[in-house]
Formats: structure tokens, C-alpha cells, sequence
């Protein structure tokens, strides 16, 4: 009986772990604010110039000029969201499902989807991805490599006056501190774009 009152007890105590998303740790050791990140995505975001986040993706998450974009306001329908399961992961475990599309979203924005076809599956096989259940068209299997993230030239440039912003503040960050920052807080300000229908509704 004191074992089995051991078990309950330990089961109670047991919190779930997550593989660890090494670029959204990398930010939290900064202690930047929710605002802070939010008002550093948006300028992130619209940025402007070709192959960036508004030009591609159209300004509030529709209307860009990339034919096969995500539209950012309905998660529900991009192939992150339907590679990791869809609906039926969703709703059996959230808080992982969300982590998990952290996890990736967060490697694509930050090295652009070349990159990330190559390196990301490999590194997290703790995130089971099926990309058969894909029913957006696309030519590869995995992510469409016009999806350049922040490694576009503007979007570098764009990086690189956010790292001048920081110092002029006294806070002297690498480039890689400052690729991380931008990867997350863009990705922080995309999931407000998410409009709650029965398309979106998972950010929200």
C-alpha cells in the first residue's frame, strides 16, 4: 500500500518535459519583456524590400505578392500545422504542439528554409513530422526555399540596425544573439495575426 501511495504521489509531482528549443532559450536569457519582443517583431515584419516578411506574406499576414505563402491569419492551414498532426495533436496536447511549431518556425525565420530542410529534421527528431498529411501544394516535400526568413538582404540589414539599436541602449549582443531576437519576436508578432476563425483559433 506505501508504494502504491508513493506512485500517486510521485505521478502528482511529475511535469511534463519538452526538448528544449535552443533559439527561444537563447532570447529568454536576455530578460526582454512580451513588449519589447512583440514591438521588435512588427518592425521585423515590415520590413520592406524583396523577399521579407511583408512583401511575401502582404501587411497583417495576407495579400503578399508570393504565390503559395502561408497566410499567417489562419495557422490551421500551414504545413507546419498539418505536418505535426493537425487538429487531433493539437487538441490531445497543446502546450507541446505549440512548443513544437515554436521549434520550427523559429529555425525557418531565423535560417530560412534552405537550411532548415537540410539540418532541421536531423537536429529535432523529437518533433515528429508527417509531412504527408500536407495537403497544401508545394513542389518539395518539405518548405518552399523562397521562404528566406531574416537572411534576405534586407532582412539582414534589417538585423543588423536592430544590433545598433541595442548597443546605442548599452547592451552589446552578437550577431547571432541578435538573429535569435529577431527569429522569436517576428514569430511573437505572427501569431497576433492569427484572426480566430475556424481557420486560425490556434494562437488565440
Amino acid at each position: 500500500m506505501r508504494w502504491l501511495l508513493t506512485v500517486v504521489c510521485l505521478s502528482v509531482f511529475v511535469v511534463p518535459t519538452y526538448a528544449e528549443d535552443p533559439i527561444e532559450a537563447s532570447v529568454a536569457k536576455l530578460g526582454l519583456s512580451k513588449e519589447q519582443l512583440l514591438k521588435i517583431g512588427e518592425d521585423v515584419y515590415n520590413t520592406d524590400g524583396e523577399n521579407t516578411c511583408l512583401k511575401c506574406h502582404g501587411k497583417g499576414g495576407t495579400g503578399g505578392d508570393q504565390a503559395g505563402a502561408a497566410d499567417l491569419r489562419h495557422p490551421r492551414t500551414w504545413r507546419v500545422y498539418q505536418a505535426l498532426g493537425g487538429d487531433d495533436a493539437f487538441k490531445a496536447n497543446k502546450e507541446k504542439f505549440i512548443k513544437d511549431i515554436d521549434a520550427v518556425v523559429h529555425d525557418l525565420i531565423r535560417n530560412g528554409a534552405t537550411s532548415w530542410n537540410l539540418k532541421f529534421p536531423k537536429e529535432h527528431k523529437e518533433i515528429a513530422m508527417d509531412w504527408g498529411k500536407v495537403t497544401v501544394p508545394d513542389k518539395v516535400d518539405k518548405y518552399n526555399q523562397m521562404m528566406k526568413g531574416i537572411t534576405s538582404d534586407p532582412m539582414v540589414k534589417k538585423v543588423k540596425e536592430l544590433q545598433e539599436q541595442f548597443e546605442k541602449e548599452g547592451k552589446k549582443l552578437t550577431i547571432q544573439h541578435i538573429r535569435d531576437v529577431a527569429a522569436v519576436s517576428d514569430f511573437m508578432y505572427v501569431k497576433t495575426l492569427d484572426d480566430g476563425s475556424a481557420k486560425g483559433g490556434v494562437f488565440k
